[in-house]
């Protein structure tokens, strides 16, 4: 893939060269050349100084033949900008925006624009934290609105299948660890006491999860 990247800084940066050393093709757009300094020494893709939304910086950035486009600069009118040029001059097939403010986000959003807003994924998860009260492994999908969580499975839940725990409420089991194997579970396996289960549920039924797991108890 043909990737462009604007911004710089610890996440661009960090994006750009881990899609680098995985064998994409990569370009950097950044307004001040010092930020290149970032990218790691394994990092082998060009580098374009110049403002994210100009046509013609994109141009020399290749974004022409771009696969992919991602506004991730410290600005939130800079990456909508960016990536609405990108999307409707452009024509990229996919194009995503850092945006840190939620309201912005969820605006543009509904507009079409995808957007990942780091500020409503990190209260997400911050208010999964208290609601669950574990240290279960937990993973916000971007939008903020789905989350993964692992859960452990008592003896003392009613459900004793796959198929009876995801009735007991909105969630879809997507894995399950036993004695240290994961396997993609069937409707119908048993479950025992201790299985771990990779759920995908919707951040606002955490509550709902949390009293059928019991995971207050813990």
């Amino acid at each position: 893939m043909y990737i462009v990247i604007v911004g710089c800084g610890r996440l661009g940066a960090q994006l750009a060269t881990k899609l680098s050393e995985e064998g994409h093709d990569v370009a950097v757009v950044d307004r001040e050349s010092s930020n290149f300094s970032r990218l790691s020494d394994e990092f082998n893709g060009t580098t374009v100084v110049g403002v994210g939304f100009d046509i013609e910086v994109l141009k020399s950035a290749g974004i022409e033949h771009a696969d992919g486009f991602a506004a991730v600069s410290d600005g939130d009118n800079m990456n909508i900008m960016a990536a609405q040029v990108a999307k409707t001059i452009f024509k990229v097939p996919m194009v995503i925006a850092r945006v840190f403010d939620p309201v912005k986000g969820e605006t543009y959003r509904a507009l079409g624009l995808e957007t990942v807003c780091p500020t409503t994924s990190a209260a997400n998860i911050i208010y999964s934290r208290f609601m669950i009260r574990s240290e279960d492994s937990h993973f916000v999908l971007p939008g903020g609105g789905v989350e993964l969580v692992e859960v452990t499975f008592h003896t003392r839940i009613s459900a004793k299948t796959i198929a009876e725990i995801e009735a007991l409420d909105d969630f879809k089991v997507i894995s399950l660890t036993r004695d240290g194997t994961t396997t993609f579970p069937k409707a119908a396996d048993i479950l025992v006491e201790g299985d771990r289960l990779l759920v995908a549920l919707h951040v606002s039924d955490l509550p709902k999860v949390s009293a059928i797991f019991r995971l207050d108890e813990r």
